[in-house]
């Protein structure tokens, strides 16, 4: 077994790439995926609030009116009535919408309802920070729209009575009850986005560390003392297979496991035949990049060029696996492309696995069949890595010591 404990002792003379395309990549991540909205379980419905302000410079019943129904439905705060408090107000986020009620605005609107006329306006800022202020301006319009029916319905009513009858209107609600569709995101849904994330980290780490492990066995020299050695060709090939093995398992071991260290809580309410079928497909998928890496190393690429496939092909798989954008929102033209890459399988088949209500046929062959495919990436990636490495081997060139980096 010298040449697998050598293979290995290559691998981790590289710990700078175990570390940046294994443990950071998987670390960040972890970090994205926390992000994605989870199932909260939320029952009830829970209307939405925001810090607001009110200058009146009306002082009347509608102005005061109006204030009083935006305070039911959002939090005041008080605001000095001068420019630069003002704006600093809303630069700051200090307010998430503020409300000026000009000089007479009382009077002159309830006249102008029940004259048809033009009615003034209550001038409103938004905060760039969200989108609230759009939501309570709306809610301005509206109450102040029940007012403009009042005074219209009754033209000899006074400010007080339109406020009174227009709050009587605001107060009717209509009830909410909070209903969870059939598609709706599942417990497990922050597991699955985390493994189309690790599309990205297992084709990038393995692809480096597989290719630069065969390039330092490729070596011109390192190949004729290999030769010459009493180790036979069966037992070289078989040890070299360990150890690109042993590499690819410790990478999407770790990559893997932390993932379900993380989000594998919801696993509970997956059957056994689930779990079982989603680690069998990213089992089968880290095969892809060994076959690439495996691809990159016979034909004696630098350590470089290693580096760029990994990081370009790893970017690829997960844009094209639907990582980075659902492949739904997407041209149908990248959607068909997204069926010639084996990360759209691999994601798909986890989706179907971490959603697998029982373990019928029925519902377990379209999983092995996406599975099925993704191996066969992997098995046209190695033989064309074989026949690389035939022509290589029999070349005049044979890759020498000036092509390839040292381990």
């Amino acid at each position: 077994m010298s040449i697998f404990k050598a293979a290995l002792r290559v691998a981790l003379s590289h710990p700078v790439y175990l570390l940046v395309y294994a443990v950071w990549l998987s670390a960040m991540g972890v970090f994205v995926t926390s992000g994605v909205a989870a199932d909260t379980g939320q029952d009830e419905f829970e209307s939405y609030t925001a810090n607001i302000a009110v200058i009146d410079r009306d002082g009347s019943d509608l102005s005061r009116g109006l204030e009083d129904h935006l305070a039911e439905r959002a939090t005041p705060v008080e605001v000095e009535d001068n420019t630069l408090a003002l704006q600093d107000a809303v630069a700051t986020g200090l307010v998430e919408c503020l409300f000026i009620v000009p000089d007479g605005f009382g009077e002159a609107y309830v006249n102008a309802a029940r004259t048809g006329g033009d009615a003034p306006v209550v001038e409103s800022v938004y905060s760039y920070q969200s989108m609230s202020g759009s939501l309570f301006d709306q809610d301005v319009n509206r109450y102040l729209s029940l007012v403009a029916a009042a005074a219209a319905l009754n033209e000899t009513a006074d400010a007080s009575s339109l406020v009174k009858q227009a709050n009587e209107a605001a107060a009717h609600t209509a009830s909410v009850d909070a209903v969870t569709s059939a598609d709706a995101a599942a417990p497990t849904d922050q597991l699955a986005f985390y493994l189309q994330w690790s599309t990205y980290t297992l084709t990038a780490a393995i692809i480096v560390c597989v290719s630069l492990l065969m390039n330092s066995f490729n070596r011109t020299d390192v190949s004729r003392r290999n030769v010459s050695s009493p180790v036979s060709p069966l037992s070289y090939g078989l040890q070299m297979t360990l150890g690109c093995l042993s590499v690819t398992l410790m990478i999407g071991g770790f990559s893997i496991g932390l993932g379900v260290a993380v989000f594998g809580s919801s696993l509970g309410s997956v059957p056994p035949a689930g779990i079982a079928l989603t680690f069998a497909a990213s089992l089968a998928f880290s095969l892809v990049p060994l076959g690439i890496g495996f691809l990159l190393g016979q034909m004696g690429t630098s350590e470089p060029i290693a580096n760029a496939a990994g990081n370009v092909l790893g970017l690829l798989m997960a844009f094209l696996g639907g990582a980075w954008v659902s492949l739904d929102l997407l041209a149908p033209e990248v959607q068909a492309a997204a069926y010639f890459t084996p990360a759209s399988w691999f994601n798909d088949a986890v989706s179907r696995a971490l959603r697998l209500d029982t373990a019928s046929w029925d519902a377990i062959s379209p999983i092995l069949g996406d599975i099925g495919i993704v191996l066969l990436f992997a098995a046209v990636l190695i033989a064309a890595g074989l026949v690389a490495g035939k022509l290589r081997a029999s070349s005049s060139e044979a890759g020498g010591n000036a092509a390839a980096a040292r381990a």
